[in-house]
């Protein structure tokens, strides 16, 4: 077989396999030419493949999809990959207009890029998705999750990031001095300036009414943004003298943060900003998080007080069976004074490195109340909940051995719950921690399931008894086709895996019955309980 013929089936097997998760493919040089389409070019497009080659690849689609494609194709340029984005196809016979999910990238040895499109209904139907396309920047929570992915890929890939911050005062009266077209035209080629020298076309926000954010590649110079959106001005309305902004740019340092103090000071750097303006900015966010360290000094040393002298108290709610009811375990809850919030304690606990002292605390405290019930001739069974940036310290998890041996406390009584408020970044070495803890017969279950993709990743790669399902999705399974789908589903396949479930947030008599129907293990929630100073069930009716 010859060299050309091995590369025309390699080509065609690979053609294949984009078929069998999309519609339609193109392929558009650098310039933007498509030179290449392949699909269902006639019912989409209303034109043959051949007939596509050599025109824009913008022609194809719909004009108020071109700033976010324009940005999505040098994202592509820069990143390798990019998408999914939802996007509208214009059939130039029919007029009609076809949804499609557009995803794309290039290749080592081609300056071209290669793009997939789905605009299948019943692809749509399966996702449950309506009309998505919005060309608006990031809000400040998506901002946040959408920084933090790209922090975690660029350090993946040695890449080094960089946040810039711009304040444009007068962007609100330049616009009012536009016609309604010229502004909303503007406003858009603005955010897609911005959105083009995000890293991966993603990571672009308005933090504040004339402040935005960008997370970029370093090589991009914050007077490369300012010259780009100076262009834009000039191009909108040709006798304008300009636009103030000012920028400010802080170096992304990943190797001296982690995930969870990366994203407390990115969150504290912006809320400066908000209130103080660009000074208010360090040069780096390991600054950043110095500064907010600084701030919240009183606060950490009061913290640490209070789980030095375990200054807290537990409460314990009940888990029981289903569909008899009878009682299966109790979880223990930290509460702390009645004006502060436990979760908002807890997480400030995380981010300032105490989830590990947290932790052992409210165990040492939960055995001490196992013991004590023991010596009223009551047996007990707690479970504490540990926190997955402690589960990922040896030091720790040394210290909950040792205060399991010290006082012996029996897996009849104690089991753990691991959280996923914080990421947990090497699998392997905390499965070899939990299959420890499992291997003398204490049972361990991953707690707050949900729809995200690292739960199914943890689900994955750590060895479990149990699940507990998010009460986000129970409390939304009666009204949501798409969380009854994914509960549904997930108890299937717990029960094919041997792992048991528990439903959390359950409050009301139809609920549990839909538990029951599919198949849940266990329940939790103030239909049989509240979280109480005492270990005392009663069973209804």
């Amino acid at each position: 077989m010859t060299v050309d013929n091995q590369l025309k089936i390699a080509r065609d097997r690979f053609v294949a396999f984009s078929f069998a998760a999309s519609d339609f493919l193109l392929e558009v040089n650098k310039e933007g030419k498509i030179i290449f389409s392949a699909g269902k070019s006639q019912s989409l497009t209303g034109k043959e493949a051949a007939e596509l080659e050599g025109a824009d690849w913008l022609s194809v689609f719909s004009k108020s999809d071109h700033s976010d494609l324009n940005a999505l194709l040098k994202g592509a340029q820069r990143a390798g990959r990019v998408g999914p984005l939802m996007v509208h196809i214009d059939n130039g016979q029919t007029q009609e207009k076809h949804k499609a999910m557009i995803m794309g990238m290039t290749m080592p040895e081609s300056p071209n890029i290669f793009l997939s499109l789905n605009a299948t209904a019943a692809f749509f139907d399966f996702l449950e998705v309506g009309d998505v396309h919005d060309s608006r920047l990031l809000d400040e929570k998506q901002f946040e999750e959408s920084a933090i992915k790209a922090f975690a890929a660029a350090k993946r890939e040695g890449k080094n990031l960089d946040v810039t911050f711009l304040e444009a005062d007068k962007i609100e009266e330049y616009k009012k001095s536009l016609s309604v077209d010229e502004a909303n035209n503007f406003n858009e080629n603005f955010n897609a300036v911005l959105k083009e020298q995000s890293y991966e076309g993603g990571t672009a926000s308005q933090v504040d009414d004339n402040k935005y954010a960008i997370i970029h590649d370093a090589e991009i110079t914050p007077d490369f943004i300012e010259k780009k959106i100076q262009q834009l001005v000039q191009r909108t309305s040709p006798s304008s003298k300009g636009m103030d902004i000012k920028t400010k740019t802080v170096e992304a340092d990943m190797e001296s943060l982690n995930e969870r103090e990366a994203r407390r000071a990115l969150l504290y750097t912006i809320n400066q900003i908000e209130k103080k303006g660009l000074d208010a900015a360090g040069d780096d966010l390991k600054q950043g998080f110095d500064d907010y360290l600084n701030e919240n000094a009183a606060k950490i040393t009061n913290l640490k007080k209070i789980v030095g002298l375990q200054a807290f108290k537990l409460n314990y709610q009940p888990i029981v069976f289903i569909p008899d009811e009878t009682l299966c375990h109790y979880e223990a809850l930290v509460r702390f004074d009645a004006e502060t919030s436990p979760y908002e304690l807890i997480i400030f606990g995380e981010d300032i490195g105490l989830a590990p002292d947290i932790d052992i605390s409210i165990l040492k405290q939960a055995i001490g109340f196992i013991k004590n019930e023991e010596t009223k001739g009551n047996s007990v069974r707690i479970a504490v909940n540990i926190s997955g940036q402690s589960i990922q310290s040896e030091s720790f998890f040394k210290a909950v051995l040792e205060a399991i041996e010290k006082t012996q406390c029996s897996p009849k009584n104690l089991l753990f719950e691991i959280t996923e408020s914080t990421q947990i970044e090497d699998l392997d070495k905390v499965n070899g921690y939990l299959q420890k803890l499992r291997d003398k017969k204490f049972e361990v279950c991953l707690d707050d399931f949900g729809a995200g993709s690292a739960s199914f990743q943890y689900l994955n790669a750590l060895e479990i008894d149990c699940v507990k399902i998010d009460g986000k999705y129970i409390r939304d399974a009666l009204n949501s086709s798409r969380d009854e789908a994914m509960v549904r589903n997930l108890v299937r396949m717990c029960k094919d895996l041997n792992v048991t479930t528990i439903a959390e947030m359950v409050e009301t008599q139809e609920q549990l019955d839909y538990l029951i129907k599919i198949g849940v293990d266990k329940a939790q929630g103030w239909l049989f309980g509240k979280p109480s100073k005492k270990a005392a069930y009663k069973k209804r009716g």
